[in-house]
């Protein structure tokens, strides 16, 4: 019975990930995944073997480095279920390396993975949609908007997640899946789908970060595929479709308007604002001056919040304080917490990755880390689910398989 247990682990393990990465959209709790994942693991596959793979990769010790430092944390903390709370939040850390790096997964079965997260956020992005019409149609309520649209998770974690699916199906669907019949239409589908769930999210960010990586992607494509003329075709038509939608649906891009007015403002910006954009920018000068204070050691992951809220309450920031405000960005957050060695450790995993992307040729890693830093700037995205599971699976995945080596035949 066990060997029989043990043959179907070895046989369908990488199911686990797949399954991973096809419910992430839907933001549940991946928890019984990733314990079942690990059981199977050391009861069932070569752990030796599979811990010298974990350690001959140096990403490992950046990742596991990381989850040191939070977990170190915890006994120089005021508040200790906080500090607990920093250390679940940072287990994908230590989990998602181990568990990965030690995998040796071939070709298919990484496709599989990829191909099961771009079907989850297919699945998702449709629920959605449908919703907002229920609702608008049947109910007389408008949720086409921001956070009212997404339903499952955060506009702007959702948005980076469709941004990511939409690359991955330009890059590699044509040549991975080459010979599905009616490839264009079923790429043209989801790629509308996708897009159009990226506008009615209303994420800033993802509305900036779709626009500079999506049509660059497709024109480096085009241009190398011999199509030149058409990128001059395409460019107009990119600039009448956002016309248009500007015409149709002026909220995402009021939103756009807003941000850029307060960031090129000049006046002094009301500290009771709410506005996301103007809090941000308050909440990032006091976010500085913690980190100055506190720059060697930081004041421990457990404690940066209550920190930030004590900076808060003494600045009369009320808007920040009132909804408990995080630095609302990631590189912020994690030097006042972790101080300057898991600040370094975060640009290894952001800037150097993205280095390290070019110098190995890995564009999807590359597009990968810029997508990231450009989030991390407007979001302490690791401290919460969405936002940590997604970077650490796929940082792992991409470091551990280059997708643009791989070959189009399915083996």
């Amino acid at each position: 019975m066990l060997a029989k247990i043990k043959q179907t682990y070895l046989q369908w393990g990488y199911n686990l990930p797949l399954l991973i990465a096809f419910f992430l959209p839907f933001g549940i709790n991946y928890a019984i995944f990733i314990l079942v994942w690990a059981i199977g693991f050391f009861a069932f596959d070569d752990v030796k073997n599979g811990l010298v793979r974990v350690f001959k990769n140096k990403w490992a010790y950046v990742l596991l480095g990381f989850f040191l430092i939070h977990a170190l944390g915890y006994f120089f903390s005021v508040d200790k279920p906080a500090a607990l709370n920093a250390i679940e939040i940072k287990l994908s850390f230590l989990a998602f390396p181990i568990l990965l790096f030690a995998s040796r997964y071939n070709d298919m079965q990484v496709k599989k993975v990829i191909i099961s997260f771009v079907s989850g956020c297919v699945m998702v992005s449709m629920i959605d949609i449908f919703r907002a019409c229920y609702l608008y149609f049947f109910q007389d309520f408008n949720a086409f908007f921001y956070s009212e649209f997404s339903y499952f998770m955060h506009p702007s974690y959702f948005a980076m997640y469709l941004i990511f699916a939409q690359l991955m199906v330009v890059l590699f669907y044509p040549k991975w899946l080459a010979e599905l019949s009616n490839l264009n239409i079923k790429m043209g589908f989801m790629s509308v789908v996708f897009l159009t769930t990226i506008f009615l999210c209303s994420s800033k960010m993802g509305l900036i970060t779709a626009f500079l990586l999506l049509p660059f992607t497709f024109c480096v494509i085009l241009y190398h595929q011999g199509y030149k003329k058409i990128i001059a075709g395409l460019v107009i038509g990119l600039i009448i479709a956002i016309a248009a939608a500007y015409k149709l649906f002026p909220t995402p891009f009021e939103r756009m308007k807003m941000a850029f007015k307060v960031t090129s403002s000049s006046q002094t910006i009301d500290k009771t604002d709410a506005e996301s954009t103007a809090v941000r920018i308050l909440i990032w000068k006091e976010s500085v001056k913690l980190i100055k204070e506190n720059i060697v050691f930081g004041t421990t992951a457990g404690d940066a919040n209550d920190k930030l809220l004590e900076a808060y309450e003494r600045e009369g920031l009320t808007g920040a304080l009132r909804k408990k405000l995080n630095a609302h960005n990631q590189f912020l957050q994690t030097f006042i917490g972790t101080g300057i060695i898991g600040f370094v450790l975060l640009l290894c995993m952001t800037i150097g990755a993205l280095i390290y992307g070019f110098i190995q040729k890995n564009y999807i890693f590359c597009l990968f880390s810029i997508l990231i830093i450009f989030n991390f700037l407007v979001e302490s995205m690791l401290q919460a689910q969405a936002g940590f599971i997604f970077f650490a699976f796929f940082f792992c995945i991409l470091t551990q398989y280059n997708l643009d080596k791989f070959s189009s035949k399915n083996s």
